[in-house]
């Protein structure tokens, strides 16, 4: 059975550990230090599946009402349960309460299913000014963004 989306905290698993090393690669692109996640591990939500970790996602607060909904990874066996969504929610959940209006995610091919679930496409220059600072124009990566 699953169980509820969670917040995460130290130590982290070595399963997870690979589940947001890879969360990591897709969004930075490269491979993160060791110890580059776990410095983030508070921004960081789980879901579970008969207790063993299946996906993550990640919440980055940009000032001006505005964050990222990051690193969202779900293991490939359990991408037709809902855990996705199950994480998004968790993440739009995080973001109200600390006072988030507009969460953005960047993604490079999975703009579909954000759509989907309520993220209009946007363009570069609506991300707060510090994201658009380190945006990767070669990764060519859609901007999304859903009002809370």
């Amino acid at each position: 059975p699953a169980y509820p989306p969670r917040n995460l905290a130290m130590p982290m698993s070595e399963t997870l550990r690979e589940y947001v090393h890879a969360a990591f690669a897709g969004l930075w692109v490269h491979t993160p230090e060791p110890d580059e996640a776990e410095r983030e591990i508070t921004r960081f939500s789980i879901v579970e599946h008969d207790g063993v970790i299946v996906g993550c996602a990640a919440l980055y607060p940009y000032g001006e009402g505005q964050a990222e909904l990051a690193c969202l990874a779900v293991h490939p066996h359990y991408r037709r349960w809902g855990y996705g969504a199950l994480l998004m929610k968790r993440i739009e959940a995080r973001a109200r309460a600390s006072g988030v209006a507009r969460l953005f995610v960047l993604t490079t091919v999975t703009a579909h299913w954000f759509k989907e679930r309520g993220f209009a496409v946007r363009q570069v220059d609506d991300l707060p000014a510090e994201k658009r600072l380190v945006y990767n124009l070669q990764r060519r990566s859609s901007v999304l963004m859903k009002e809370l």
